[in-house]
């Protein structure tokens, strides 16, 4: 006896205006992702990017893979293999090594 009550006409109205607003909400953020362009990583490093990470690392302070991989747009495990062949070379000091990271200095500061 009875059932679900219909909604009334403000009730609809409402309703239809709140769908509205979403599905421009939703087109609208569409738009944005469409816009953005996807960030590249270099994935395979030249010798005129390691050579230009090798002189600005000398007047870097401390040097983290994280500090590398943002500033020139390098994936970590490059970064990482960066500051390793500058350590052997001799360029860089390893001060501190953690199980996900390691921290560097320039060599004249050591």
């Amino acid at each position: 006896m009875g059932g679900k009550k219909k909604p009334t006409l403000s009730q609809l109205a409402k309703k239809a205006e709140k769908e509205k607003a979403q599905q421009a909400q939703k087109a609208k953020k569409e738009v944005k992702k469409e816009e953005t362009p996807a960030k590249r990583t270099i994935q395979v490093l030249d010798e005129k990017v390691f050579q230009a990470i090798a002189k600005e690392v000398q007047d870097m302070r401390v040097v983290t893979p994280y500090e590398i991989a943002s500033k020139y747009g390098i994936k970590m495990s490059v970064a990482f293999k960066v500051l390793r062949n500058l350590k052997e070379r001799g360029d860089l000091v390893l001060v501190a090594k953690g199980h996900r990271t390691e921290i560097y200095v320039p060599a004249k500061r050591s």
